[in-house]
Parts: structure tokens; sequence; C-alpha cells
């Protein structure tokens, strides 16, 4: 059966489902409406939604049919007027069934329960599901590499370390993300310090003190407001028009930002994403790495002024730990110190400034809320696809970030988080590479090179000086008949005797004819050489 493409929209008494099926008979419409549940068929298309409130099949309930463009728009009928049904948007959840969502509700009893003799499993279950009060800086051990397994495909990776063998060939494709030698039997230890170890290698001090220098270009990328800052600007305004910040609270939601509607193609993809509810054993880790992805998600945005390039899919791969070495983090600070790094050895603008914005465009996402936050999950998933080689990362990360995000992220950890990053402080120590002896060396170089400049340039020309430089003599001065003098200063006139006197001493004889007539004529004056000006004066 198929999943048509629908959509659904409410108001004070009735709820709107707008579905679209070509190419079907209307007389093999069926629907069907039980409490809470809606069901369409029509082969082959078959669709349920469960909504979160209960509906009802009375006069006011309509069906209508247009075969020119293949929309069925059904009107049902809330069962208590005046009922908001929440996440009416996010198409996944209304197509999660009922038990699906009552675990999704109900966080504090798990899909699986394991039944002991004693309360220790059973305390630990609840706490681990207990997600509204994280303290984000709570260092979890992890597991020594003696005592995680090493046998090839045992090793584990991607969403909440659910996944295992997708990367067993990775080096016998193009995969240019990938840092792990051995992604099957490397540990989670391992992987750390592989990749600290290949960001010390590519970090550039030269790279870093050009781009801190030379910011001419890196410059407008900070200035810029992403649209998730415009989005947010947007949602304040809004709150403080109508005070609808304190309703949100009290209904424990996150308000949509204006840009929050989802596009077509976005609804499409949503409805093209496996059905499955998650069994989170660390939920922290899960938040933690969807903020290292979003960070470089951000990071790539700011640079390309919110336009991905043809780069945008490897660039956020290289920048991510958890896609480029499959990490999970344990606290918020490891987080950031990771993005920071990479984003300082890989991207093509390397600035702490830069880094510091793109982690200011996540804590607005995260203020934003679960929406913002899966059309940023949804636009990463389109990048992703459509690559040849990177597409495995949609289905390690991408595709159970955008169901879970719909059906059971909590929007007031979410919250929390953001509260965090924007009042996060990351010191340039904390990198490991010596960021501040850099930028002290690049602006003495800088102050250095300057100075030279300014002793080697040109003498500064005042426009109304009174004063007249001479004009510059010559290199090669030609000089002529000793007894024909020229008037100071006239430099036609020299010109002119300089062009005669070159003329005559191309048709000068040689010296051995001169001494020749000398000799035939004994009446003649002897010469005196050491007193007599050469023809040509080579003047330094």
């Amino acid at each position: 059966m198929i999943t048509p493409r629908f959509s659904v929209r409410q108001d004070d008494a009735s709820v709107y489902v707008t579905i679209h099926a070509p190419h079907v008979r209307a007389q093999t419409i069926e629907f069907d409406v039980d409490d809470d549940q809606f069901k369409f068929f029509a082969s082959p298309y078959y669709l349920r939604l469960t909504f979160p409130g209960k509906i009802v099949e009375d006069q006011a309930s309509t069906a209508s049919f247009d075969a020119a463009t293949g929309d069925i728009a059904v009107t049902l009928s809330k069962q208590t007027p005046g009922e908001e049904f929440a996440n009416l948007d996010l198409l996944t959840s209304l197509l999660a069934t009922r038990r699906e969502r009552d675990a999704s509700e109900q966080p504090g009893r798990p899909v699986i329960e394991e039944m002991t003799d004693g309360d220790g499993v059973e305390a630990a279950l609840q706490q681990a599901y207990v997600d509204e009060d994280f303290d984000w800086e709570i260092p979890q051990t992890l597991a020594a590499a003696g005592d995680e397994p090493v046998l090839a495909g045992s090793a584990t990776y991607g969403f909440d370390q659910q996944y295992s063998g997708y990367l067993a060939h990775v080096h016998g494709t193009a995969n240019e993300i990938n840092e792990v030698a051995d992604p099957e039997r490397m540990t989670a230890e391992e992987r750390r310090r592989n990749r600290i170890a290949c960001e010390d290698a590519k970090f550039d001090e030269d790279y870093y003190m050009d781009n801190y220098i030379n910011d001419e270009d890196i410059r407008p990328l900070i200035q810029h407001q992403s649209q998730a800052q415009q989005a947010l600007r947007q949602q304040r305004a809004h709150q403080q028009d109508s005070a609808v910040d304190q309703l949100a609270e009290q209904l424990d939601q996150t308000l949509p930002a204006d840009n929050s509607d989802f596009t077509d193609a976005e609804k499409q993809t949503m409805l093209d994403l496996p059905r499955k509810t998650h069994i989170i054993s660390n939920k922290q880790a899960v938040y933690l790495g969807l903020v290292d992805i979003l960070f470089a998600y951000a990071l790539d945005l700011r640079i390309n002024l919110d336009e991905p390039s043809v780069e945008s899919a490897w660039s956020i791969g290289a920048v991510s730990s958890s896609l480029s070495n499959l990490e999970q983090f344990a606290t918020l600070r490891s987080v950031v110190v990771a993005c920071f790094r990479r984003a300082l050895a890989y991207p093509l603008y390397r600035n702490w400034e830069l880094c510091e914005r793109a982690l200011e465009d996540v804590s607005a996402m995260c203020k934003l809320g679960r929406r913002a936050l899966l059309k940023a999950m949804l636009g990463l998933k389109r990048l992703f696809d459509k690559h040849d080689v990177y597409y495995v990362y949609s289905k390690l990360y991408l595709d159970d970030y955008c169901v879970w995000l719909q059906t059971a992220a909590s929007d007031k950890v979410v919250r929390s988080l953001a509260r965090k990053l924007h009042h996060f402080e990351l010191d340039k120590d904390e990198i490991g590479w010596n960021l501040d002896a850099y930028e002290d060396l690049a602006l003495m170089t800088s102050e250095s090179d300057a100075g030279e400049s300014e002793c080697g340039g040109e003498p500064e020309q005042h426009a109304f000086s009174d004063t007249t430089e001479p004009d510059p003599k010559p290199l090669i001065q030609v000089i002529g008949d000793p007894g024909t003098s020229a008037a100071p200063g006239s430099n036609a006139q020299n010109s002119a005797h300089a062009a005669t006197d070159l003329e005559s001493v191309s048709s000068t004889p040689a010296l051995s004819d001169l001494l020749a007539l000398e000799q035939a004529d004994p009446t003649s004056q002897p010469r005196t050489q050491s007193k007599k000006k050469p023809l040509i004066e080579i003047i330094e």
C-alpha cells in the first residue's frame, strides 16, 4: 500500500485533512473514524492518522473529492470543541500507532522492560528516562578498551550506537569524510584518540594566522545574520506583542517560528521516513550528537551565506565529529571543544569569531524549538541523500534524528540546551594549539611588515612645497668639444649636443690612425691625455 501525501490543520471545532490521492475512483474511497484515529482507504492508497485528541463523525463532518487535482478534503469534528491538538504539522507523529504514541508520551516507562528481583535495574531505567533535568556537564565514563568487543562487525556507531556493518567496506569507496581506520573493530576510545591525532595533524598554524590577519573575506561572514537568528528575532517580537510566551510556558510547548511551515518537499521527506519507535539507551549523548551535527551545518550555512554549495556535504561531514569519527560525547564542553578544533582545521575559513557565531546559530535553532531543528535535519538529509557515497550518513544518523525529533524529543530539554549554549564560554587554551601565541605572532609580523614598508617607501611629496627638486642626472653623459660650452640649465641644448657628440663618436678615426698622423706631421702639438675629458662619462 502507498501512503499518500497529506496535510492537517485545525480550528476550534474541527480538524481538516487534505489527502492527495490521484487516479482513484470516488466510489472506492472509504473512511473510518474510531476515537482518536482516522483511516482512509482507496486502492492503492492507505492512510491511518492518530490524533492527540478524540474526533467524531457527525453532521458537521464532510468529505469532497476533486478529480482534476486528485485532492480529497475531509472535515472531522472534535469531540471537545476548543481543544487544541498539538503537533499536527509533525506528520511522522501522526502516522504512529497508538502503542508507539503512548510509548513516546510516557518516557518513564520503556517499551521493553526487564524484570528483576531487585530494585537496582528498575531504578536505573527510571533514571535513564527522566530527560527534563539533564546536567550537561556530568562526565560519563567511556567503557574501557578491554571491555568492548573487537571482533569484526561487533563495534557499534550511529544514532544511539545502534548500527554496525554499514562501514565495513568504507575504504573501498570515495568516502573522504571518514577518518576511522577500522570502523567495525575500533572501540569508542580508540576512535576518540584517532580523532584528536587527525585534528592535530591537520591544524595549520600559518593558515590560521593568515585568516586572523587577512580577514577581509571573513568579516562579512561573521557579521551575517543567519536565518535562524532572523526567525528568532521575529518570534521574540511576536511574543512581546501578544504575550504568548507565557502561554507557551503553561502548555510546555515551543512556539513555531515564522519559517517553520514545512514545504511540500519536506512533507514528502517526512512521509518517506522509516516507521520506528526508538528505545534510547543514552539520551544525553543523543542530544549532544545533535549539537555536533547542527554546529557543522550552521558553520557551512554561514560560510556560504545560507546557500549550500556542492562541497557542503563534505564540509559538514568533515567538521562533525559524529559523522567523520563516529564519536559519542559525554559532556557539552567536550562537544564544543571538538567542534571548534575541527572548525579551525578543516573548512575554507578558519577563524575563532566565525566559530563563535556558528555556535550562536545553534543556540538560536534550539530556542526556536523542535520544528526548527527538524527543518535543519531535513535540509541535511536532502544534502546527503543526493550524494553517491555520503548517503550512508542519512541511514546512520539523519533519518533517526528526523523521526526522533517528531516523536520523542523533549521541548523542555531542547530549551535547556539552548540556555546552556547561549551562556557557554570557551577559552582558547582549551583547544590545545596555543592560539593566543599564534595570534600575537601574527600581529607582530604584520606590524613589522608595515614598518618596513613605511621605511622603504618613496619620500612624501607635498603639493604646496616651495622647493623645486633638481632634475636627475643621466647615468651616461656625453661630453662634446671642450671649447664648446652650453648655457647652464639648458637641458634642450645639452640633449642636442649629446646627439651631435654621439654622431661624432661614431665617425671618429681609430687611435692608431691618429698616432700615424702625428708622426707624419712634426709641427703638430703634443697631446696631453691626462687632461682631456673622455667622450663618455659614467655618472654613479
